[in-house]
Order: C-alpha cells, then sequence, then structure tokens
C-alpha cells in the first residue's frame, strides 16, 4: 500500500521556476511582435481613410457635372471664423480645411420673361447693355455690383466677361476682344443669356475626420504650386474647382474669386491638424494672419529649426496626396514621399522658391506618376 502511494505522488509533477520564466519570456515577445504589427497596420490609417473620403466627395461631383451636363465641383473651405461679427476672421487656421461643399452651375438665365432682352450699345469696340423694360430685375438677387459673369448674345456664339456695372436696372459691359469680328450693332435689343457662377448644392457637405484636415500650405495646381496657400493675398477665400460635363477640371479659383484655366494637375495634402498647426508654429505665425506672411520656406517644414519637435505634414510620411488630371479628370490618392535630410544637403538651390519648388516636386513624385500611369500609386 504505501509502495502504491509512493509510486502515484512521485508520478505528479509541475513546471520549475526556470520554464515558467522561459514560457513568460516567449509569450512576451510574441506579444511585443504582435503589437508591433498592430502599430505598424494602424499607422496612418486616418490618414488614408480621409484621404479616401475627399477621392470619393470629389469624384461625386464629377460624376454630377457629366450627368447634370453643366459644370459640378467643390470648394474647401478655410477653417476660420469671425466669432465677433464684425467683418474680420480672429479664430482657426486659414491654411487648414476641415470641410467641403459641392458646388453647381446654375442654368443660364436668360431674364424673367420668354421675350427679355437687353439693350446694347457698342461703342468703338465698349459693348454695354441695359436692362431698361425690367425684364431682368431677379438679377438683382442673383449678382453682386462690380461682379464678373459670362454672356452670350443671341443663345449664339461665344461668350464674353462682363463686369456687373449696376444692378437696378442691370447694366453689363464688356470690351470686345482684338480678335473677334463679331458685328454688333450700335443699338437695338439682343437676348441676352447670363451664365452665373458656381453656388452651394444640396448635396450633404463632407466634414473630415476628428483630427485630420486639408492642409492648404502646400496645396495647388502643378507639380510645384502652392496656389491654395494664401499667402499675402490678403482674403481667406475657399478654393473652388469644378467639372465640366466631360470629365476634366472645368476652371478653378483659389483666390480673389478669380477663375482660370488649371495650368497643371490639382494637387491637394491631406494630412493631421496639429501638424497644420505646428506649420504655422514653424513659420513664425498664428495661423489666422497667414495672408500677410512673406517668409516662406518648406525647408523649414522639412527640418524644424525653431523646435526640432514640430512635425508638419509636408514632412510626415503618411500624410497623402489626392490628385486630380486637369485634362483626364482622373483622380488618385497617393503617399506622400518623405524627404530626408540628405535631400536637403543635395541639390543646389539659387533661392528660396528655387527650393520651395524643388521640395513640393519631389514630394508628390508618387502623386505625378500616379496620374501619369494609370493604377501606379494608388491606395
Amino acid at each position: 500500500m504505501i509502495s502504491n502511494y509512493r509510486t502515484i505522488r512521485d508520478a505528479r509533477h509541475g513546471m520549475t521556476i526556470v520554464e515558467l520564466l522561459v514560457v513568460m519570456g516567449i509569450l512576451v515577445i510574441l506579444l511585443g511582435i504582435a503589437a508591433t504589427a498592430v502599430k505598424t497596420g494602424t499607422r496612418g490609417k486616418k490618414q488614408r481613410e480621409a484621404a479616401r473620403q475627399v477621392n470619393s466627395y470629389i469624384a461625386s461631383a464629377q460624376a454630377r457635372a457629366m450627368q447634370l451636363g453643366r459644370p459640378v465641383g467643390v470648394e474647401i473651405v478655410r477653417n476660420v471664423t469671425d466669432t465677433n461679427g464684425d467683418g474680420t476672421v480672429d479664430t482657426g487656421i486659414s491654411n487648414a480645411s476641415l470641410l467641403m461643399y459641392t458646388i453647381e452651375t446654375p442654368p443660364p438665365y436668360a431674364g424673367d420673361e420668354v421675350d427679355s432682352a437687353l439693350d446694347i450699345t457698342n461703342t468703338s469696340g465698349t459693348v454695354t447693355l441695359t436692362d431698361s423694360t425690367a425684364r431682368f430685375a431677379v438679377a438683382s438677387t442673383l449678382l453682386t455690383l462690380n461682379a464678373t459673369v459670362d454672356i452670350r448674345l443671341n443663345y449664339r456664339g461665344p461668350r464674353y466677361t462682363a463686369t456687373v456695372n449696376q444692378l437696378t436696372p442691370l447694366t453689363l459691359q464688356f470690351t470686345m476682344p482684338v480678335n473677334d469680328h463679331t458685328i454688333f450693332p450700335t443699338s437695338g435689343r439682343v437676348p441676352c443669356q447670363i451664365f452665373l457662377p458656381p453656388q452651394r448644392s444640396s448635396a450633404t457637405p463632407l466634414q473630415l475626420p476628428t483630427d485630420m484636415c486639408i492642409d492648404l500650405t502646400c496645396s495647388g495646381v502643378g507639380n510645384t504650386g502652392n496656389q491654395f496657400a494664401n499667402w499675402n493675398s490678403g482674403v481667406h477665400d475657399s478654393v473652388r474647382f469644378t467639372f465640366s460635363p466631360r470629365g476634366n477640371v472645368d476652371e478653378v479659383s483659389a483666390i480673389n474669386g478669380v477663375w482660370a484655366r488649371p495650368g497643371g494637375n490639382i494637387h491637394v495634402l491631406v494630412g493631421k491638424y496639429d501638424h497644420a498647426v505646428d506649420a504655422t508654429a514653424v513659420m513664425g505665425t498664428d495661423g489666422i494672419n497667414d495672408v500677410s506672411f512673406t517668409g516662406l520656406s518648406y525647408l523649414n517644414y522639412i527640418n524644424p529649426t525653431v523646435d526640432p519637435d514640430l512635425e508638419t505634414n509636408l514632412a510626415d510620411p503618411t500624410s497623402m496626396w489626392v490628385s486630380i488630371n486637369h485634362l483626364t479628370g482622373q483622380i488618385t490618392t497617393t503617399r506622400n514621399k518623405q524627404i530626408t535630410n540628405t535631400y536637403l544637403t543635395g541639390p543646389v538651390f539659387t533661392g528660396a522658391s528655387d527650393q520651395n519648388a524643388a521640395l513640393l516636386a519631389e514630394t508628390r513624385d508618387y502623386a505625378r506618376s500616379g496620374l501619369i500611369i494609370s493604377g501606379q500609386g494608388d491606395e
């Protein structure tokens, strides 16, 4: 009996301290590997999601233009607020955006009645159109004094850019282009179509995810352009661009409400709002009055000298470029190319503008490739 008891007792055994420590060590290593994998997988996830939303919102405006047969686009609103209502913005960051709207070009306005027409006066190529019969009275609610609008006479022929000289009665005036040989009567009446500027539509605006923004300090047109940064503009106008019914980029308006054909592809940088705040600190601005700042140098964005701990979206490899080919309308989302300090000492720059252009061209390298070769760099 005693022998059997000892046999059973001797057969029972557990883990030693050494074995337990080995198992715990293995678990710690596995947890470390898992944590690293999770961190790597989620790194830049919010930027990618924000860029995906921006891409989709722009694409929906493009599809809307093709559906309606007239220009439709987006408005990127600067994050500034006039808190006391005195007409001067006093909070926010002018070169960051948290909100986008869909904008649509209304159908041409040809007056309030079927037989609406304007009196025409042509004096040495200066054409004046006047509403003497009050058939364009609604124009006072659609237009603003001194605004510029496109007009077309007799429902055919070229468009002319005219200035609104008076609202009541409506008076428009334009100068005939030098090479335009269209013959206008010196007096008489003529039907007139007025092409109104794009207006915000009823579509739901896009609010970017928490802590994300469109960084306008580095966004613009072309491989090296930063036209969306409102340096020296003196205003806080929204950035707007529209698509034509064919799907290509029709016009862009970034500063002072002036619409023009883009001379290159459109690039907007999507990143962290805190990094946009840091960018103002790097440049020594308050974020609101960036409009009067003249000392821009993107070298400081890449390697801040005021505080090495400051970070900017231009230097963040998890930032994303959303780019639109102005000729084809192709929209791509690509990662930002990180610039290292070795690049900063490599090229020979002749001035600040050359430095800025070179840095923007380098960071948009993947985006440019994606717009040239379909599918490359898409995320």
